[in-house]
């Protein structure tokens, strides 16, 4: 291939450089000019894993019956566990043979949604500051985004009123994420009330980053999407296990659900 020009598909030429990249390339260059920096990059979880998990992942590593590829859905029984805690957690009841998806990582299904729904020239509503995946995934499916500014002004909620009605006729998605990563801000359960009264009339679909939902202070957990009336018709909400357990994507299912359980 290096004896002639190869020339990248017109999407790869749409992608911004991707923000944490960037931000890793400036900390290098500031640490190899000797500069004592503090790290404000990734969110990579900095605590270890807690033990229980660990001994259960080994203790799942001799199994041979998990040295196989998993059902493409996810084990059941991971499901299963997934939706008890759901129960557990925010009183919402999930069918986890058709309301539960396990996915390599939480970025895996937010990059890719997209491409189930988005057509080239279709709105993607996403706040900003946010997630970067949220718009490359946009632009990766030939979408276009239209940015719902995060300001004081308006308690660093997205404004639902500001959306254009001709742009909210024309969305497809509309990306919530609460708490918020950078702002901190948690979104109530009236607020969802609204979002999700907000996707009816337009017929969006509300998808909700709740990777941080167990990162909190003083007592006062967030709530789920889900626990409002009228989520499960709108919308699909994502978590991470990576956020809420430190276990990234190498850690397999089965400790996972050990520890759900």
């Amino acid at each position: 291939m290096a004896g002639f020009p190869i020339e990248v598909a017109a999407r790869i030429k749409t992608l911004p450089p991707y923000l944490f990249a960037a931000i890793d390339k400036m900390k290098q260059e500031a640490i190899a000019r000797g500069v004592d920096i503090i790290n404000l990059g990734i969110g990579d979880p900095d605590l270890p894993t807690p033990a229980p998990i660990i001994d259960s992942l080994a203790k799942a590593a001799k199994d041979p019956t998990h040295h196989q590829y998993p059902s493409y859905e996810g084990m059941l029984s991971f499901r299963k566990a997934v939706a008890g805690w759901y129960k557990r957690r925010f009183n919402v009841t999930l069918d986890p043979t058709n309301e539960v998806l396990t996915l390599i990582g939480s970025k895996e299904g937010i990059g890719h949604i997209h491409l189930a729904f988005v057509d080239p020239g279709d709105i993607v509503l996403v706040p900003s500051p946010g997630y970067p995946v949220y718009p490359v995934g946009t632009g990766f499916s030939g979408g276009v985004s239209h940015i719902m500014p995060l300001t004081k002004a308006n308690g660093f909620l997205p404004d639902l009123n500001a959306i254009p009605k001709d742009v909210a006729k024309k969305a497809k998605l509309m990306w919530l994420n609460s708490p918020n990563n950078p702002t901190s801000v948690i979104m109530t359960k009236d607020y969802f009330k609204r979002a999700i009264a907000f996707a009816q009339d337009n017929q969006i679909i509300i998808c909700h980053d709740a990777a941080y939902s167990e990162i909190y202070y003083d007592g006062k957990r967030p709530a789920s999407f889900m626990e409002v009336e009228g989520a499960k018709d709108v919308g699909v909400e994502f978590h991470s296990l990576s956020k809420t357990y430190n276990m990234m994507e190498a850690l397999s299912y089965q400790q996972a659900e050990d520890d759900l359980t």
